[in-house]
């Protein structure tokens, strides 16, 4: 029986040390483009370090709108490091956020079955604390939110002919990610609109047409949540 108990001691001994390795290999990426999906994330990071072991974009759970932020997963520890020099390269036309994501300490398992049960708790709590030990204050904050405006109810109508409406037409001037696009570029050389956004829209639920599918309402979006905004 002895035998037993330190065999099972041994064994969670060693999944806590992979558990910990694992999340110490582990990045915070901040500041994504609301159009970044886990794919480009992980093509990236894979271009750039290689060994990518896993991705993971945080969504908000009612709307499914991606949060600004997700963390990158890797193999070995010299992949990790270089993905930490990639502070401020950019993806999708934002300037990444980048930091180790960092966990509390767990206690070390006793011998007994009842610790087991114990550190299974513990794992599952550090594993969430990955998310809220790197995230940044500001996103606590209610996020601005995209919506149909015949689907849903809203604050803000952003379609035509408001001021927020988007010159572009799909099919005149490209498809719908041209558009989008195009609309970015210009709306970037609007400093009174942009000032407008951080006023008017910053936590509001804005609507348009396209919901659910992707439109310069995402744009406005990521204006209005953002710190800053560089202008081109």
């Amino acid at each position: 029986m002895a035998t037993s108990s330190n065999s099972t001691t041994r064994q969670i001994a060693q999944q806590n040390m992979n558990t910990s390795m694992n999340q110490s290999l582990s990045i915070y990426v901040g500041n994504l483009s609301f159009n970044t999906i886990e794919e480009d994330l992980k093509r990236f990071f894979n271009d750039n370090c290689g060994n990518v072991k896993r991705v993971r974009i945080i969504y908000d759970n009612n709307t499914r709108q991606s949060r600004g932020f997700g963390f990158v997963y890797f193999n070995t520890i010299e992949a990790f490091n270089d993905a930490l020099q990639l502070q401020n390269c950019q993806l999708d036309g934002r300037e990444l956020r980048i930091a180790p994501a960092e966990t509390k300490n767990s206690s070390t398992p006793s011998s007994s079955s009842s610790s087991s049960s114990t550190n299974t708790s513990t794992n599952t709590n550090a594993a969430a604390n990955v998310t809220s030990s790197v995230v940044p204050q500001t996103t606590n904050r209610s996020r601005t939110q995209v919506v149909h405006c015949k689907k849903s109810n809203y604050d803000v109508y952003i379609g035509r002919p408001s001021d927020w409406g988007n010159p572009f037409v799909i099919g005149k001037d490209g498809d719908r990610a041209d558009v989008i696009r195009k609309y970015r570029s210009w709306i970037m050389r609007q400093p009174d609109l942009l000032a407008r956004a951080k006023n008017e829209l910053r936590g509001q639920r804005i609507a348009c047409w396209c919901k659910p599918e992707a439109c310069h309402g995402d744009v406005l979006a990521e204006i209005a949540d953002a710190d800053e905004i560089k202008q081109s």
